[in-house]
């Protein structure tokens, strides 16, 4: 009897995803393997956490992390699961360093994360397969992406290529203007040097001009004011673009901007904001 009871309780916190037949365990991380790229036999790690009350109606929120993290940051450095279960919300962590969210790669990039740009990856590749692979709720209304530093950027980037799809999106201390980075390491990898290619670095991937996307899109934006890795003025530069954008225009470009005082450029501030961020998700996500 006992035993009959316990496969029982078993087999209620043990659903089987319908389209691919993988155990989803409530309140757990699972990892699943994504294409690289279509009909690519390479595959990039992503994690995932499905709340303790899932469902097929569950919002989703992709999180990406910084520039040396891993899938395995925002679950070791932030109790995110703890609000995934509050707002049953399933939390999507893809394994991407050393990318800048790139929509192309040139003659002079020297750094590929992995076989495609990293925006174009997410967005035609990711995000699909979320959808058709693993059964997930992925719709307007439904998904959202947050980003620490770089990534940041990388969820600010998605939200402007693929409005359609995008509902929310949360950038916290991210690097948004290019032109005020023409020196870094990083962006010169994938873009080339600056003084070789300045039309390049001012035009493409502009995650100041294209903020003019995201008229249908909800932003969070957060900063710490005592970060000296990327200074606050670039989160007030896309505030400043999006205000612009709503007097312009009159309606849509609905965007709320935090300043967290003493937080700096690490984890701790990612902590210190994700109540905030995630009610925010749990208010224009269903």
């Amino acid at each position: 009897m006992k035993k009959n009871i316990l496969i029982l309780l078993l087999l209620c916190l043990t659903t089987v995803n319908p389209i691919l037949g993988i155990e989803v365990k409530p309140g757990s991380w699972i990892i699943v393997n994504v294409p690289a790229s279509e009909n690519s036999l390479k595959t990039v790690p992503v994690k995932i956490y499905f709340p303790k009350e899932y469902s097929k109606n569950s919002p989703t929120i992709i999180a990406l992390h910084d520039y040396d993290g891993s899938m395995n940051s925002w679950q070791n450095n932030t109790n995110i699961a703890y609000y995934a279960n509050m707002y049953n919300m399933v939390i999507v962590c893809p394994n991407m360093p050393r990318t800048v969210y790139e929509s192309q790669f040139f003659d002079e990039t020297t750094i590929r994360w992995n076989e495609m740009p990293a925006a174009v990856w997410i967005g035609n590749i990711l995000i699909p397969h979320l959808k058709n692979t693993e059964g997930l709720k992925i719709e307007k209304t439904s998904l959202g992406l947050c980003g620490f530093s770089i990534g940041a950027r990388g969820a600010l980037r998605i939200g402007e290529l693929y409005t359609d799809t995008v509902g929310a999106i949360a950038c916290l201390s991210g690097y948004y203007d290019m032109l005020a980075y023409t020196k870094n390491n990083m962006f010169v990898a994938v873009y080339g040097k600056y003084n070789d290619n300045p039309q390049r670095w001012a035009t493409v991937d502009n995650a100041i001009d294209d903020a003019k996307n995201l008229k249908d899109v909800a932003v969070f934006l957060a900063h710490g004011n005592k970060d000296s890795r990327v200074p606050m003025e670039q989160s007030f530069m896309l505030a400043l673009k999006l205000k612009q954008l709503q007097k312009e225009q009159k309606t849509g470009y609905n965007f709320t901007f935090v300043e967290k005082k003493y937080k700096m450029h690490d984890w701790n501030f990612c902590q210190s904001v994700l109540p905030e961020m995630m009610a925010f998700f749990n208010e224009n996500l269903k």
